[in-house]
This record gives structure tokens, sequence and C-alpha cells, in this order.
């Protein structure tokens, strides 16, 4: 009976019992996601006593992270990293609530640097962002320094490099400078010389007085400028590595004497700078011709050239002419210049009157009478020249004018008759002579059968003739036909004469006017008359029987 009682009791309160079990562990879950949502990383990054807030990279698990993020439960792997500290990893395991790791202080990353100078450096200069430092008289150095980039520069006396390097952490870099250095040996051959030595990009490397040596230079093209008493010379030099390069500087330079008849006589050089007087020396003068000029009152100046030899001493004698002398001589060249030959050869004797044997007023003599000469050469050559000319134009003249000749008159003879412009021209030409050729013609044209009348016939101008022929076929009151042939021959060369001709066809018609036969001649010409083939074939017939009938005339 009491087991039944607990059995009913039991299933009375056993969903009571299964609904608290379930409040129970919702509230638990709840509880969980409220804690779990507290459950954050708490941390702070220095760096040599600095926070670090730019360039530091946190991971938790492998994944970014920063400080009061929230973060799961259970066990991590927290990481930090920065290009300028050394790794940091730890392992941890989260609870419920704040996880505080604390300040976490990172050690600067570190490196060596290795410095290699050969030969010894004067200085190295190592500039780095945290570390820096200057070393004298340094051929190889070993640095911990801080992991950056550097710059080193080697200075030498002649010389000066810079590289740029990086350290990275727990990392050895090498740094190595090695020039190559010569030395230069200057001599000069002259004492008290100086000289000025330039890199290549004209940065100076040196200077001092001559004879001079200069080591530690690298190897390489140099520029070379000595200079002595105003004088300075160029030179390029190429130093080669490891030996003393021998370079010699020589200034090449001569000497001048001036002396002159009479002494005394001042002396300039040709920038008008004033040298002293005769006799004079002149010393350090470069290779050249130089000019001086010389003058004295009461004589002509004159300019002499010399020639300057290195190492040698050149020596100008010349001898001062009168004034007069030399205005002599300026009035020949005037009057030579005017084309005055006659006066330029008196002024010349004059001038060798004064000095028989001058080489220039002899020239000038002999200048002013081959000028006389050849004017009275041109003037001969002149007019033969004028005369030939007129010849030849004359000549010119007469052929132009026998050529044009045939042509107006054959012009002259068309304009007689008004019909004339409405046929063509023709021309043949032959070598026979004008005369022969017209009377051959003339009585060709009067063979039989059908024989022109020759109306006109005659010479109209020098070697021209012209010729009038007429040839008609009549049909009584019928009509006919009249052909006229206008014709001139002319001589245009020696051996060419030139035939000039038309042939112009007229239809007859007769017309009755008071009993009287009035006779009209129409030529046959579109313009005048309607032309049909019977009398198109007529006008070209009667061009061919002219045509042959001249060219048998002339034999072709």
């Amino acid at each position: 009976m009491e087991k039944q009682n607990v059995g009913q009791w039991w299933r009375t309160l056993r969903p009571l019992f299964w609904w608290g079990l379930i409040v129970l562990g919702l509230f638990g879950y709840h509880e969980h996601q409220l804690w779990l949502a507290r459950t954050r990383l708490q941390f702070s990054v220095t760096l040599n006593g600095q926070p670090l807030t730019f360039g530091v990279e946190t991971k938790l698990d492998g994944q970014p992270i920063f400080t009061g993020q929230n973060i799961s439960l259970g066990s991590h792997i927290f990481t930090i990293s920065h290009p300028k500290a050394e790794p940091y990893g730890t392992k941890f395991s989260a609870w419920y609530g704040s996880n505080g790791l604390g300040e976490i202080k990172l050690k600067r990353s570190q490196g060596t640097l290795n410095v290699l100078a050969v030969p010894t450096a004067g200085t190295i200069t190592i500039t780095g962002p945290e570390f820096s430092t200057n070393l004298n008289d340094v051929a190889a150095t070993n640095l911990l320094v801080p992991t950056d980039a550097y710059q080193i520069r080697a200075d030498y006396p002649h010389w000066t490099e810079s590289k740029n390097v990086t350290v990275f952490n727990q990392m050895t870099v090498a740094c190595v400078f090695s020039p190559q250095f010569g030395a230069l040996h200057l001599t000069c051959n002259r004492d008290g010389a100086t000289y000025v030595l330039q890199f290549e990009n004209g940065q100076s490397a040196d200077s001092g007085n001559l004879p001079a040596t200069v080591t530690g230079l690298p190897s390489g093209n140099y520029q070379m400028s000595a200079a002595y008493h105003h004088r300075q010379i160029e030179k390029s030099v190429v130093l080669a590595a490891g030996v003393t390069n021998e370079v010699p500087l020589e200034f090449a330079l001569g000497a001048a004497r001036l002396e002159s008849v009479p002494a005394g006589a001042d002396v300039q050089a040709a920038d008008g700078s004033d040298l002293g007087q005769t006799p004079l020396d002149l010393t350090d003068l470069p290779p050249q011709t130089a000019q001086y000029n010389l003058s004295l009152l009461g004589y002509e100046p004159v300019s002499v050239r010399v020639a300057i030899v290195a190492d040698q001493t050149t020596t100008m004698h010349t001898n001062l002419l009168s004034v007069r002398f030399g205005e002599a001589l300026s009035e020949t060249r005037q009057f030579l210049s005017a084309g005055n030959n006659e006066k330029a050869l008196q002024a010349a004797m004059e001038a060798l009157g004064i000095k028989a044997d001058d080489a220039t007023a002899l020239a000038l003599q002999a200048t002013a009478t081959d000028n006389l000469k050849a004017a009275r050469q041109r003037m001969d050559a002149d007019q033969q020249r004028a005369d030939a000319e007129r010849q030849q134009a004359e000549s010119a003249r007469k052929s132009l004018e026998r050529l044009k000749r045939p042509r107006m008159v054959f012009d002259a003879l068309c304009g007689q008759n008004p019909d004339a412009t409405l046929f063509s021209e023709h021309e043949i030409k032959t070598s026979k002579p004008a005369k022969e050729v017209e009377a051959a013609i003339v009585k060709s044209l009067q063979v039989a059968p059908l024989a022109y009348q020759i109306s006109s016939d005659g010479l109209q101008q020098p070697e021209t003739y012209a010729v009038t022929a007429q040839e008609t076929f009549s049909l009584g009151f019928l009509g006919g036909t009249e052909r006229v042939c206008l014709l001139v021959v002319g001589q245009t060369k020696d051996d060419e004469t030139q035939i000039l001709f038309k042939v112009i066809e007229y239809q007859i018609k007769h017309t009755l006017v008071d009993l009287k036969d009035e006779k009209e001649l129409i030529p046959m010409h579109p313009s005048r008359m309607e032309m049909n083939e019977i009398n198109q074939a007529h006008v070209q017939t009667g061009i061919r029987l002219v045509t042959e009938r001249i060219q048998a005339a002339i034999g072709q």
C-alpha cells in the first residue's frame, strides 16, 4: 500500500522535477553567456620603456587581437612582433572575466655591423635613427647595433664614399670599402709653377707648387691645370692604382729680341700695350707668330711679325723709314687704288729717289707700269670687241630680217585678198636658191593641162618673190569654179628657201541683171556656202595639185 503511495507521489512530482532541472539548466546557460561576454584579454606593449602604438602586431592563436578584446575560454597562444623588437610569445588559459597579461616589455632587436676599410680610412661615420658614431683611423670594426638602416661613409684625404646597409635581427652584415689608390709625381720644366688637380667631375682634388707628389688618389681620370707667369696649360691624366704615376708638365716658352735702326723706337704689342724701346728683349713667350708695332718720331711706324720658338731667342732687325718715304709709298698706293697709274708711277719714282733699292717701292713701280700697259691693251681689246659685237649684232639683225621677210611678204599678199583668211596656209622648204625656185614654180604652174594664169609675179623684197596664179573652169551661164594660188618664195638662210602658199577655191555664180551678166565668186567655205562632199573634195584636190606642182618644181 505504501509502495503504491510512493509511486503515486513520484508520478505526481516527476513533471515538476524535470521542470526544475530545465529551469536550472537555462539559468546556468544564461550565467555562462553573461560571464563569457565579460571574458577579455588585457595587456600593454612597451619597447625601451616607451608604449608601442604603431608598427606592433599582436595575435591570439594566429589572429590579430587588441587589448580589451573578448576571447574564448581555454588554452591560447599569444604573440607579438615589431620590426625593431625581438619576437615575443606565451601560452595561457583563459577563464571567465578579465585575463590580464600586464605590461609586456619587448627587447630591442640587434645585429652585428662589420665595417672593413682597406686601406685604413681616416674617418668612418656611421649614421642611423637610434645609433650613430664616428671612428678614426679604422681598418675593421664589429659593432652590436639596433636593427635598422644605416648610412656608412668612409673619408680618405682625397676620396669619400658612402654606402647604405640594413642590419637585421641576430644577423651580421658587412660593409667593405676597398678603394684603389695610386700616386702622382708632378714635375715641371719651370721653377715657381703651380698646379690645380681636379677630379673628372670638376671637384678639386689637390693644389700647390711644382714639383709635388700627391698620394692617396683613387684611380681614374683627372684634369691637371698648371700656371706659370700668367701662362696656363691643361692636361688630362689617367691615374693607375697601386703605382706612382709620372706626370711631366712642360711650358713651351721662347724669347724675342727686337732691334731697329735708328734705336730707341717704342714697341707695342698687338693689343696696344707698351713693352719698351729698341733694343728690347722679351722673355717667357709662348710659341706663336707675334706682331709688334714700332714707332719713332720722324719715321714711319712699322709692324713686324716674329716667329717665337720654344727654348730659343728670335732676333728681329728692322730699318725705320723717313716719313716722306712712307708718304710717297702711301700716295703710290692711293693712286693705284684710284686707277691713276700715271700719278702712281711718279710717286713710286719719288720713293725710289729716297731709297733706291726698296723692294716695296720697286714692286709698286712695277705694278704701275704693268697697269699702264694692261690699260692700253684693254682699250685695244675693248675696241676690237666692240667692233666685233657691232658686226655680230648687224649680222644677227640681217639674219632675223631675212628669216622674217617671206612671212611679211606673204601676210601682205594675203591681205590683198579678203577671202584668204578662210583657207589654210601651207609651207615647204628647200635648200635651192629662192630665185631658181620661184622661176621653176611659175614654170610648173603654167604647164598644161590645167595651166594657171600668172596674174602677178616679181621680186617684192630682197631674195623674196610673190606669185599670184589663177585657174578658171567655166560652164558658161551655168557657173563653174575658179582657183587662186597665193605664193611667196623667200631666201631665209644661205642654204634654205621657204615656200608659203594658200589655195583659194571659188564657185562661180552668174546673175542676169538688166540683160547684163553679173559674175559672182563665192568662196568654198562653210561660212559662205553649204559644203557638200563634192565641194570638200574639190578644196582638198586643189591643195594637192598645187603642192604636187611645187614639189615637182623643186625636185621633191
